[in-house]
């Protein structure tokens, strides 16, 4: 079988590995490096995907010079593949590494709640998506799991590695509706690149988020989202149990 859309990109880029939520990465985050994605169809309704990456985060983060090995790196890899066992069924599953050399030289990456002395991350990521298309209200079940590999143990939090979410989302003519909800640990993804929205942007939280849009035509929806996030990290240090967010977005797609 051939590959059918293999694509090598450079610079800064859009995310080149497919998301299923917004734990690990948050969406406005837009990375500088080398990657290459590709899509390879297999009998029937069966497709691979898949990508990996080479990412420069910070240049001579130990102050020993500006060579390679001096620099705050990030490689990805993913594969995945896209199914349909029925018409009115589609199923998405894969898979993800987020790994990082020099993490351990620089407090860059491990901020927004990440707990003192465990600043070094290696994340694996599973994720997945159901597509009912021939119900009466099509229905999106989906989710992921991330555990971090080099979480340290702390005194103040122990070692709090793993993140989850798990949502549904649906669309009714022009209006969109989406439900999630997720517990990320103190430790569990890097505090620099989670979702910037959800408990002041902070790890160690769990919590609600619905969103509601509108299509006004195909480049163009507003949406209105309510996050409730329940001890996260700021709003604990602060002597506060909840952090609510209201958000009110245009959004353009070109």
């Amino acid at each position: 079988t051939d590959i059918k859309d293999l694509h090598l990109v450079g610079g800064k880029m859009p995310q080149q590995w497919v998301s299923m939520g917004d734990v690990i990465w948050d969406g406005d985050l837009n990375p500088e490096g080398l990657a290459v994605t590709y899509k390879m169809p297999l009998a029937g309704k069966t497709e691979l995907f898949g990508s990996t990456g080479y990412y420069i985060l910070q240049d001579n983060v130990d102050g020993e010079g500006y060579q390679f090995e001096h620099d705050l790196r990030m490689y990805t890899g993913q594969a995945g593949i896209r199914f349909a066992p029925a018409d009115s069924l589609k199923v998405t599953l894969g898979g993800s590494l987020y790994a990082f050399d020099n993490d351990d030289d620089t407090n860059t990456l491990a901020i927004n709640g990440n707990a003192a002395g465990s600043n070094e991350f290696q994340l694996y990521e599973g994720f997945g998506q159901v597509d009912l298309t021939g119900l009466a209200l099509p229905l999106s079940f989906y989710g992921q799991y991330v555990k971090n590999a080099d979480a340290k143990t702390t005194a103040t939090v122990g070692k709090e590695d793993t993140a989850y979410l798990f949502g549904v989302k649906t669309k009714i003519f022009a209006f969109g509706l989406d439900y999630n909800y997720r517990d990320v640990e103190r430790n569990s993804v890097v505090g620099a690149f989670t979702d910037s929205d959800f408990g002041n942007g902070n790890t160690g939280g769990k919590g609600h988020k619905v969103k509601v849009s509108y299509d006004i035509d195909k480049n163009f929806a507003v949406a209105a989202s309510y996050l409730k996030a329940k001890d996260a990290w700021l709003g604990a240090a602060a002597g506060e149990g909840d952090v609510d967010t209201m958000q009110l977005d245009l959004e353009a797609k070109f």
